[in-house]
């Protein structure tokens, strides 16, 4: 293993970070509390202490219009702008909101400044995986040859909302869009937390998407999921060659996350593939 690769991490602005911060924890009305401060500095010196290599960083365009200072600011951490370390450690996604009327020529954009991917979360932009309107929007993205990483499942935020990304809403876009490589965060949204979300998946839902070869899931398991028996099932059984360590940093530990895949994949050949081969064939080489 050449180091642990996190597919799933968060940074901010340093000026923007405390007030992007603030708002998420006052919406997710204390339920989860971060464990870094979401800046670009306090990531890698946290990823020195758990043991990461490198991790990807996700952003996501809440409107449309957020498009070129988020495309921006991925080309200054990787061109170096941020020091050398960042440039080497960080692995940059795109985000292009579905709503963007450009959207089609955005991705080839990123596409063709050199990134893998984008990053997607359908609560904060307003769409359903399984909404035919956005179908177009995947086909393009595929298209452009990107990769898209999806928040899928609960959203703690958005507890009272009906489920616009589960497994059975992911089945319906991959039947639409066949080919996409779709990487479903927090373990394809296998998590049943009822008490707290009335609309988590059924079980065994996540069985829908072993037929498409082309979709991973990642290990961002959400936190009042860890004892959950379904996401533990999901995390034992899910093919190998399609997990990636994933910790959805700056919310969760890193060295948590990792212990608990562990404890559900002890086979070292597994781990191999989960912590960091498996995204190593995403991202080329971007590693």
């Amino acid at each position: 293993m050449d180091g642990i690769i996190d597919f799933h991490t968060h940074n901010f602005p340093d000026a923007l970070a405390p007030r992007a911060i603030e708002s998420m924890v006052q919406k997710l009305k204390g339920v989860l509390l971060p464990v870094g401060d979401g800046t670009l500095a306090t990531q890698l010196r946290d990823m020195d202490k758990a043991g990461v290599a490198k991790a990807v960083v996700c952003p996501v365009a809440t409107k449309p219009a957020q498009f070129q200072v988020i495309l921006d600011r991925a080309k200054a951490v990787r061109d170096g702008e941020f020091g050398e370390e960042a440039a080497m450690r960080l692995i940059q996604l795109g985000s292009v909101h579905p709503a963007d009327r450009n959207s089609a020529a955005h991705l080839k954009e990123v596409a063709a400044a050199g990134f893998k991917g984008i990053k997607l979360h359908p609560y904060y932009q307003g769409f359903r995986l399984d909404d035919s309107r956005v179908f177009p929007y995947f086909a393009a993205l595929r298209d452009a040859g990107l990769f898209v990483v999806v928040h899928c499942g609960l959203d703690l935020g958005f507890a009272d909302e009906p489920l616009s990304c589960g497994p059975v809403q992911i089945a319906a876009l991959l039947r639409a869009v066949p080919g996409l490589t779709f990487i479903a965060a927090h373990l394809g949204g296998s998590g049943r937390c009822t008490a707290l979300y009335p609309s988590s998946p059924a079980p065994h839902a996540t069985d829908l998407l072993r037929e498409f070869p082309n979709c991973y899931f990642d290990t961002a398991v959400v936190c009042c999921c860890d004892d959950d028996p379904e996401s533990q099932r999901v995390m034992a059984e899910w093919p190998a060659d399609r997990l990636l360590f994933a910790t959805d940093y700056f919310w969760r530990d890193v060295t948590h996350i990792a212990n608990w895949v562990r404890r559900f994949r002890p086979n070292p050949a597994d781990l191999e593939k989960i912590f960091s081969d498996n995204a190593r064939r995403l991202l080329g080489e971007t590693v």
